[in-house]
């Protein structure tokens, strides 16, 4: 058996969807219409109610103690997952890097069925294969996504519920429905332009190796960033200094692992 089963993982979280109720008014409040009293009836504000508190939950951070169980059982499903010592570290690190800023909903079980059951790509199936970092966080990046959304919207559902009976509507106007299209296209736009400009940071500071060393990993890497912090200012120190708290994050889970390992 290898060093990744060995591990006793955490508890991971057991995140579900919305019902298809709750998600089509989600849906339909993203598309710019509005949720009127008619709409949340008390069953419905009863199941916005229950998925806003499992969305909450889904969203709080994950322990790498949770990744490493998602790992864990992952290993013993695909053909080459890491075998000894160094590879596991390797492996541990990697994902973590990537993917450890993921809420804890994205670790369970549907999730890495999701990662099994992928469809053939000439003639390949990747769910039988253990995944690399990138491909790992654009699986799990929309369902984080999806429990952000699930939170914001089931929140906007329960305040129409709270709303005192007003005089019956037939629906918004016109006009309404495209104010609220502008407030949607604006507020798409303020996200494309964090999430690009994120990107930018990442493309522009990530990539940076203290001595042009492309060999550093894990903690020489922590440590040789940390002698470099100095030399740095503006935006390059404070995305460094982001830099080595999540570096540090992987490298502390990697040791968890192996101390567990070593003594199962």
């Amino acid at each position: 058996m290898n060093h990744v089963s060995k591990f006793q993982s955490g508890t991971v979280a057991a995140y579900r969807p919305a019902e298809p109720a709750i998600a089509a008014l989600i849906d339909a409040r993203r598309e710019g219409m509005a949720i009127l009293p008619s709409d949340v009836t008390p069953a419905i504000a009863r199941q916005a109610h229950a998925q806003l508190a499992a969305a909450q939950q889904a969203a709080h951070p994950a322990s790498p103690q949770m990744v490493m169980g998602w790992l864990k059982k992952l290993s013993g499903m695909v053909a080459n997952a890491p075998t000894d010592e160094g590879a596991v570290r390797a492996a541990v690190e990697a994902v973590m890097e990537v993917c450890g800023d993921l809420p804890s909903g994205v670790w369970s079980v549907t999730s890495r069925q999701a990662w099994c059951r992928q469809p053939a790509v000439n003639g390949r199936l990747p769910g039988t294969f253990w995944p690399r970092p990138a491909e790992l966080y654009a699986l799990l990046r929309p369902i984080a996504d999806r429990i952000g959304r699930e939170v914001e919207g089931c929140k906007a559902i329960l305040a129409v519920a709270d709303l005192k009976p007003t005089a019956q509507r037939t629906g918004p106007t016109e006009a309404e429905r495209a104010a609220v299209m502008v407030q949607m296209d604006e507020l798409r736009r303020e996200r494309e332009a964090k999430r690009k400009a994120e990107e930018d940071r990442v493309r522009e500071f990530g990539s940076y190796m203290p001595g042009n060393d492309a060999t550093l990993r894990g903690w020489d890497l922590v440590r040789a960033l940390e002698a470099d912090l100095s030399k740095m200012t503006g935006d390059m120190r404070t995305f460094t200094v982001e830099r080595i708290a999540v570096l540090k994050a992987a490298a502390e889970a990697a040791d968890a692992l192996l101390e567990n390992t070593k003594n199962c």
